[in-house]
């Protein structure tokens, strides 16, 4: 057990003498008497001398309860000093105009083309061209991975010497308080400092069997193209009155 540990904080520590994230600011503003939008405000610095490279989707957010082999920035929340485990607080613009869409849709084939158009933007994924080209089964899984794979490497991203990069994500909390989840219940308390930390896992070796092999061999081979967990600063995000 003190061997796993200590490799698990020499790994951490590794990776955060490479790479910084930082949440620089949070703006908040009530559009809406129901709705209230942040502006997560956050950087990405390469600490070394020399350039890394990395997989993440630094615009997309996604809840620690939900992120097993995510590549998006992985949000914690804390009520003072307790880690909240909830899921489904914040929704972006397009998840909640892609909902919006589907509740529309009157019919099954209306239904599926809005899921084909989901598809196709999300993941480059053309379900009605590959049923019309009736390939098999070995086509149609090739076709698949090829996909994920590309869109898996559009992932990549690239820090020069000491370079920063500046990212905002805007997510939307309907000023509900109140979750269950199974027997667990959770509530914001307006009189409660809350905070936000983001960490983010960069994977590579666990992308395998996503990736093209060739491509994922260069990767491999690229000393500079780092792994690993890294954890943020927490900063107060404002669930008042």
């Amino acid at each position: 057990m003190r061997i796993i540990c200590l490799l698990i904080f020499f790994i951490t520590f590794s990776i955060s003498a490479q790479i910084e994230v930082k949440i620089d600011s949070i703006i908040s503003v009530d559009s809406i008497p129901s709705e209230r939008t942040f502006s997560i405000n956050y950087h990405i610095q390469n600490l070394t001398d020399n350039e890394i490279s990395f997989f993440l989707n630094p615009k997309n957010l996604t809840p620690n309860s939900r992120a097993s082999m995510s590549r998006n920035v992985i949000y914690n929340l804390y009520q003072n000093d307790e880690k909240l485990n909830l899921d489904g607080i914040f929704q972006n613009r397009e998840k909640i105009e892609w909902d919006k869409k589907k509740q529309n849709a009157k019919t099954d084939e209306e239904h599926r083309k809005i899921m084909n158009e989901y598809l196709n933007k999300k993941l480059q994924i053309e379900i009605d061209s590959l049923i019309k080209q009736h390939k098999s089964e070995k086509e149609i899984d090739d076709y698949f991975l090829k996909s994920e794979s590309n869109s898996i490497l559009k992932s990549i991203i690239k820090l020069k010497p000491k370079e920063s990069k500046n990212y905002s994500i805007q997510i939307i909390w309907n000023k509900k308080r109140y979750f269950q989840i199974d027997d667990n219940e959770f509530y914001l308390n307006e009189d409660i400092p809350h905070y936000i930390e983001f960490t983010i896992n960069l994977m590579k070796e666990q992308l395998k069997d996503k990736i093209i092999k060739d491509e994922f061999e260069k990767i491999m081979n690229n000393q500079n193209f780092i792994s690993g967990w890294l954890t943020s600063n927490k900063m107060e995000i404002n669930f008042k009155e």
